[in-house]
């Protein structure tokens, strides 16, 4: 039995007009507002997370060696592996690289066995999904890694200032000077 409310049905019958326009949105407005105070909630809370915030971040730049600003999909990151992996291994693999060096990262991982979730966070960061075939998300678009790593590129739909492509970028090859 659902919690979801009725009481907003409509009854359309032989020979009704039907609602009015206002009448039908104060309808549907009651309904998603009903259905949203039950509506499950899937997912930690920032609080249940294995690891703290900044932890998380410490952790994905290390791994991702660039430094990451959005700390929002830090959380929704975090929150999506952790369906994927235990709490203990997003701690451990967070331990193990607290306070090693970038260049151990690699050696520390392979020997821990952790190398599918580092592999799951980095490609989370670069590529803003978690998951493969039907079971991926898209956590982000615009904000992934990836636009920011190329050092030009924008997610396609992205306009960005007025004038950005008027000229060429500085590293452009120029196909007119040969050498």
């Amino acid at each position: 039995m659902s919690k979801r409310s009725d009481a907003c049905v409509l009854e359309i019958g032989a020979g009704a007009t039907g609602p009015d326009r206002r009448e039908l949105l104060t309808r549907l407005l009651a309904v998603a507002l009903a259905d949203a105070m039950f509506w499950p909630c899937c997912g930690a809370t920032t609080e249940a997370l294995p690891l703290a915030h900044d932890r998380f971040l410490a952790l994905s730049a290390k791994l991702c060696v660039m430094q990451i600003k959005d700390e929002a999909l830090a959380d929704a990151i975090q929150n999506a592996l952790v369906g994927r992996f235990a709490a203990k291994e997003l701690k451990h693999i967070a331990s193990i690289l607290e306070s090693s060096s970038p260049h151990d990262a690699d050696h520390l991982i392979s020997r821990s066995g952790l190398g599918e979730l580092a592999k799951s966070i980095v490609a989370a960061w670069y590529s803003g999904q978690v998951g493969a075939g039907e079971a991926t998300r898209v956590l982000a678009y615009e904000d992934a890694l990836a636009w920011t790593a190329t050092g030009y590129a924008k997610a396609p739909g992205t306009c960005g200032v007025f004038g950005d492509w008027s000229a060429k970028p500085a590293h452009a090859f120029d196909s007119g000077h040969r050498q």
